[in-house]
């Protein structure tokens, strides 16, 4: 059942809105990403971003969390977003959220998880735009985003 539902399951992003395709000819429109916890100079690294469900994007530092992701890979994320509409962080928090409610793959390995998902940008007319592979790796031990990137690799052990 799940290897149907994920047939039938796609993700798009279209005119700068993310929806689920449950059917070819019909998507559930979701609309931008909800606001976020700042992350100023002077905030703790393990301040609360956003809550995904078990999985957490805190500020973090160069080496994890929010910083990390905007600093090592805004630039991916934002030649991905505009094709869209999109800013980057739209398409961060779009990815971490598919990643932890609908992954393709799931590996836990000492201690860090990796996930990933296959995520479609379409056009207002339906027309495939991109479609990019995105992993997020966090901490098993305590569910906080280490960093989340366009990959073409699935998660392997």
């Amino acid at each position: 059942m799940r290897q149907l539902r994920r047939g039938l399951l796609a993700v798009i992003l279209s005119l700068g809105i993310v929806a689920v395709m449950s059917a070819p000819a019909q998507a559930e429109k979701l609309g931008p990403r909800p606001n976020w916890g700042a992350c100023g100079t002077s905030t703790s690294e393990y301040k609360m971003v956003y809550d995904f469900g078990g999985i957490n994007l805190k500020c973090g530092n160069a080496s994890w969390g929010y910083r990390h992701i905007k600093d090592r890979h805004y630039n991916e994320f934002q030649n991905l977003a505009r094709a869209g509409g999109l800013n980057w962080s739209d398409l961060v928090h779009w990815v971490i959220h598919y990643n932890v409610q609908d992954p393709d793959h799931v590996i836990v390995d000492q201690g860090d998880g990796c996930r990933d998902r296959m995520l479609y940008l379409h056009d207002r007319n339906g027309r495939l735009v991109w479609q990019q592979r995105f992993k997020v790796i966090y901490s098993a031990m305590d569910g906080r985003v280490i960093t989340a990137y366009p990959s073409s690799a699935i998660c392997v052990r």
